[in-house]
């Protein structure tokens, strides 16, 4: 049996359903910042609060799966990315004291606001340097880190960052336009109309420099040409389908959001192959760097354990606050 392939497997599993989970909630708070309206405003909270706090436990699972089952490179991409994952985790912090704080503040419910809107504005953009270092290239010198940690911070990675945050912003006024009442909706859907098209545009931007920055990343691109190809296919109809969606009274709600997951997960998928079989890329291939065999079960026997009752969880909280977000809220 192939452990490090499972390990790597679950990997990208538990990062992929962070995506989905935590980048809706990521994109509203984000968008707060472009609501005037506290009432809206109120609302928009109220459509992720239910839900919200469990999702970053899909990051713990793969942070976990990466420090024990691929240690050798686990330390080399700490330090590679270690000031947008410490930015990451002080605005994830901040974006849970900042919810507390406007729930039982309602003077100074705005201020609390921006500080929640900010945090997920930073960790999105925190999330998509990272994208953009592993795609730009991680430099090691054995097995350490031999570059600058300021590496993420170039142009590229900003691009990717400012990527990455869009197709949150996207599965959030999908999300928005699913939960909210009347007003939010209304606010969902006039994002609705350009949002997918800004993500559609920046991804290919973003891949058209990738290939040219990373020459490994183009070689690997013409081994996968007809995969990608019907991905790009794929990113393309799901964006003009939300727009599409967006147009019409009578559409489904459930389509922008069901087509924003799409893009999201075909943006994943695309990475996934573009980077296999490398843990870091077209460096450092995930059985050099998976940790030994008995250590490599123990934790595909916690996942196998553990993944279940937080899947049975999200499926129950899902369930209770199905529907649409009451007009007062859950509280």
């Amino acid at each position: 049996m192939d452990l490090p392939l499972l390990a790597a497997l679950f990997l990208v599993f538990a990062l992929t359903m962070y995506v989905m989970l935590d980048g809706f909630d990521l994109g509203v708070g984000a968008l707060l910042l472009a609501q005037r309206d506290e009432t809206v405003r109120n609302r928009m909270v109220d459509a992720i609060a239910p839900t919200w706090d469990g999702n970053e436990t899909w990051l713990v699972m793969a942070a976990l799966m990466a420090f024990g089952g691929f240690p050798r490179a686990y330390g080399i991409l700490v330090p590679a990315f270690f000031i947008p994952v410490v930015l990451m985790l002080m605005s994830l912090g901040l974006r849970g004291v900042s919810f507390e704080f406007r729930h039982n503040s309602a003077a100074s419910r705005r201020r609390w606001d921006v500080v929640f809107a900010g945090g997920s504005l930073v960790a999105g953009l925190a999330q998509g340097l990272v994208v953009g270092g592993l795609i730009q290239g991680v430099d090691t010198d054995l097995d350490s880190f031999g570059g600058s940690p300021l590496d993420t911070f170039s142009p590229f990675c900003l691009l990717t960052g400012v990527t990455v945050l869009t197709g949150y912003a996207t599965l959030g006024v999908g999300w928005l336009r699913l939960k909210g009442e009347d007003a939010t909706r209304a606010f969902a859907r006039r994002y609705q109309r350009w949002l997918p098209l800004a993500f559609l545009g920046l991804t290919i931007i973003t891949g058209a420099i990738a290939a040219t920055l990373q020459p490994h990343l183009a070689v690997s691109w013409r081994d996968h040409r007809i995969s990608l190809s019907l991905g790009l296919l794929a990113l393309t109809g799901c964006a003009l389908g939300i727009v599409w969606s967006a147009g019409r009274d009578d559409a489904d709600d459930r389509i922008g959001f069901g087509l924003a997951l799409a893009m999201m997960l075909t943006g994943a998928a695309a990475l996934g192959l573009s980077f296999f079989p490398y843990v870091i890329p077209f460096r450092i291939t995930l059985w050099e760097a998976a940790s030994p065999k008995a250590t490599q079960g123990f934790l595909l026997v916690g996942a196998l354990v553990t993944t279940p009752v937080i899947l049975i969880y999200s499926a129950y909280a899902y369930r209770v606050f199905r529907g649409r977000t009451p007009a007062d809220g859950w509280y």
